[in-house]
């Protein structure tokens, strides 16, 4: 029996080729360019993708295509309606980063509020002055907003409330109220309500068309100017001029983003001048354990839809029918 071919367009942990190796025909492409795609996708099984873009057009080319699947959890990449138009079901690993991308948002909170990057650059740099000029803040006590209660966001909120006595509040109006007694969140009725109260504000939403440019100056105008914003999502979430305006005036005490509209930034972004801001290249969730994880989570889930199987973490799990 011929084994189906499934490809994979960037750098995965090798769990996962291992697994994939075991019952079907790897094409590991991570040194291909994207518009290489078109001339081996045409008798594909199946998709490992992680930030290639997967489009209506490329689906087309591949018409033995069952399933893509995101190394990660965001599908802003994959043309999910023309994927569903074609009946190739589009899937996330959604359990195998949160603890690392939890950690990393954690990470940044404490570098803003305790100005150690700052302190970091001045010392390297000779420009240290005196010690009062690097005074933060604990988190102790403080409100954590946490806007988004999914896999990320939970985690979150638990490292905060358990590891760091912080009060937590949360927005989101797609999950119910159970979702935030379990994660032991004050439920926020609007997003202002939250902005206006937290100390730290946290996005852990996906971007949507629902959810893009959520953010904006009226947004960044409720926060109080001692608090911190952090961003580790996507960023179409934000308006970054109008986050570097509020940076810039004091509007706001710092920020830190893991995620940019133009990815990497360019050296010359208004934002990396700023003192108050903080800016890691998208790898929140680039952590060992979760890099193992998120290929063995994607090679599952490929051989699972390929063997017959419904997927466990479908975008669009209408593909699989009742």
């Amino acid at each position: 029996m011929e084994r189906p071919k499934v490809i994979v367009t960037e750098p995965i942990d090798a769990a996962g080729l291992d697994r994939l190796a075991e019952a079907t025909d790897v094409y590991y492409l991570p040194d291909m360019p994207e518009t290489g795609l078109t001339d081996v996708i045409a008798d594909a099984g199946a998709l490992g993708v992680r930030l290639a873009c997967i489009s209506a057009e490329l689906m087309d080319r591949a018409s033995e295509l069952k399933v893509i699947a995101k190394h990660g959890v965001g599908v802003d990449n994959i043309d999910v309606r023309a994927a569903t138009e074609r009946r190739i079901a589009v899937v996330t690993t959604p359990n195998a980063n949160a603890v690392s991308v939890a950690e990393h948002i954690v990470s940044l909170m404490l570098c803003l509020a305790n100005r150690i990057c700052v302190a970091n650059d001045h010392l390297r740099n000779g420009a240290f002055r005196s010690r009062e000029d690097y005074v933060g803040v604990e988190l102790r006590d403080k409100t954590v907003g946490v806007v988004g209660l999914g896999h990320i966001g939970r985690e979150t909120a638990g490292i905060c409330r358990a590891g760091f006595r912080m009060n937590v509040i949360a927005y989101d109006p797609l999950v119910d109220a159970d979702a935030f007694d379990s994660a032991g969140c004050t439920r926020a009725a609007t997003l202002s309500e939250l902005l206006s109260e937290a100390a730290f504000v946290v996005l852990c939403v996906p971007l949507t068309s629902a959810t893009r440019g959520m953010i904006g100056a009226a947004e960044l105008a409720l926060m109080k100017s001692t608090s911190y914003f952090i961003n580790t999502a996507r960023g179409g979430l934000v308006d970054e001029d109008a986050l570097f305006q509020a940076l810039k005036q004091g509007a706001l005490a710092g920020a830190a983003m893991d995620a940019f509209t133009r990815e990497p930034p360019t050296p010359d972004d208004p934002l990396l001048s700023l003192d108050n801001f903080i800016a890691t290249p998208h790898v929140g969730g680039a952590t060992r354990e979760a890099m193992r994880r998120m290929s063995i989570d994607l090679a599952d889930e490929i051989l699972r839809v390929l063997g017959g199987g419904r997927a466990l973490h479908a975008v669009n799990p209408e593909v699989f029918g009742q």
